[in-house]
């Protein structure tokens, strides 16, 4: 009898772990945990995106609790619900932008991933310095994600630009096994291998 109650509660653990397994939140880290070694950087931004995330869910279910708790009914089953959906959405979008980007780089070559990286980075500056001249200081205490956002692509371009661009670059890669590398990582992790 209690074999049999030990095996049941080992199974009911192993669905739930392949359950937790299947949500995008789970999937990122997995794909973050993975391109680890072969691709650092990539894995570092897959780290921002899960964290950015589970920020996101976080604050999301705050704000459903604070409005919900006066009425004391349901606050924190309907916070913490609130809070689980923003997070899986926000890690669906990610690994779909991260897949799109792999896709785009895969079509469209190092040359002209790297003319976007910079057009993006000058707009980023450009907008920031807009809205700095415009609001003054102020602007920098209410903009944090978005100025560590600008920060991260303006680093990103420049690692692109030595990693991809200068052969003299100790740690100079090549481009397509990268991304290859990267597709077959990310491909492996949606399908839960």
């Amino acid at each position: 009898m209690a074999q049999v109650a030990a095996a049941r509660l080992r199974a009911t653990g192993a669905a739930c772990l392949d359950i937790l397994r299947q949500t995008h939140a789970a999937r990122l880290a997995i794909m973050a945990a993975r391109l680890r070694r072969p691709l650092p950087l990539l894995a570092m931004l897959m780290l921002a995106a899960l964290l950015l995330c589970l920020f996101l869910g976080w604050s999301s279910a705050r704000g459903v609790f604070r409005a919900l708790s006066p009425a004391g009914i349901g606050a924190g089953v309907a916070a913490a619900a609130v809070g689980l959906l923003v997070l899986e959405l926000c890690a669906a979008f990610a690994v779909t932008l991260m897949r799109a980007g792999l896709q785009l780089a895969c079509d469209t070559g190092r040359h002209r991933i790297r003319a976007l990286l910079v057009i993006a980075s000058g707009l980023g500056l450009v907008a920031t310095a807009r809205q700095l001249t415009a609001e003054g200081p102020a602007f920098l205490s209410g903009a944090l994600l978005p100025i560590l956002g600008l920060c991260a692509l303006i680093s990103l371009t420049i690692w692109f630009e030595r990693a991809y661009r200068r052969p003299a670059y100790p740690g100079f890669r090549d481009f397509w096994a990268d991304v290859v590398t990267a597709r077959h990582i990310l491909m492996r992790a949606a399908h839960g291998e």
